[in-house]
């Protein structure tokens, strides 16, 4: 069916609200890959500087990302332009250093998914050196929700994510956080995938792609589902793909007296 102006998906000018990959990308980064207001993840691409119906190109510094609830906002005339100039100066997520979503987890234990394994009611998915790297604790009262631990790291140990109590946070200093759906990854400056992962509330988190290091350690999770786990000098300590844990305290387990140089 063919594009016409009074459906909005062009303006005046016969732009397309269709937004080139790079102008995005660019778009994200310089907004820290959330709301420019409030710092929140699921996002839209918002003309401000001027208005969609006055741009004649796609212009990264007239764009910013705000979430639901911001653009609705903005769109009502209750958060106004000059607000989001302000915002667009100084974006939330690069004061904060993250940009966030908040996990929809229910009561029960969440079926946790590696690639092509399943862990099903245990406590601690990876644990190495004493660390929960992966975690899920009970409710802290009846009735409330579980509660999501995690923490991801690059080869030099610096951090690209976490998860605080359900909370989700993409670190600002990564190359691109990008969100499509219910689905969010953590790009590498490289441009490889540090982190695949996809909420589907409330009892179940996949992750389908991983890459993360610890004291030199490295777990990752592989286009085929494949877990593999590499000392620090590049060999293989283990490989696994569609196993299932059930129950155990500790599922993933790397420690010191495990290996020997």
């Amino acid at each position: 069916m063919r594009t016409s102006y009074s459906s909005g998906q062009i303006n005046r000018y016969g732009l397309s609200r269709h937004i080139p990959a790079a102008i995005k990308r660019e778009v994200r980064r310089r907004c820290g890959f959330g709301c420019v207001v409030c710092g929140a993840l699921p996002y839209y691409y918002h003309h401000f500087d001027p208005p969609f119906e006055e741009a004649r190109e796609h212009d990264p510094e007239g764009i910013v990302l705000l979430c639901g609830n911001c653009h609705a906002a903005a769109h009502k005339g209750l958060l106004s332009d000059a607000m989001v100039r302000r915002a667009a100066r100084s974006p939330r997520c690069l004061e904060h250093g993250f940009c966030y979503f908040r996990l929809d987890v229910g009561e029960h234990f969440p079926v946790i998914r590696l690639g092509s394994s399943t862990f099903i009611g245990n406590p601690t998915v990876i644990r190495a050196f004493g660390k929960r790297l992966l975690a899920v604790d009970e409710p802290e009262e009846a009735g409330g929700p579980c509660r999501i631990s995690a923490v991801f790291y690059d080869r030099e140990g610096v951090g690209t994510c976490r998860i605080i109590c359900n909370e989700w946070q993409g670190l600002s200093s990564n190359w691109d956080v990008e969100r499509k759906g219910n689905e969010f990854t953590v790009w590498r400056a490289n441009r490889e995938i540090a982190l695949r992962m996809r909420s589907n509330p409330p009892h179940e988190l996949v992750i389908d792609r991983l890459d993360m290091f610890y004291k030199g350690f490295r777990i990752a999770v592989d286009l085929d589902g494949r877990i593999t786990t590499y000392y620090p000098d590049g060999r293989v300590w283990f490989r696994m793909e569609s196993c299932l844990f059930m129950n155990n305290e500790a599922a993933i387990v790397v420690e010191p007296t495990h290996w020997a140089v």
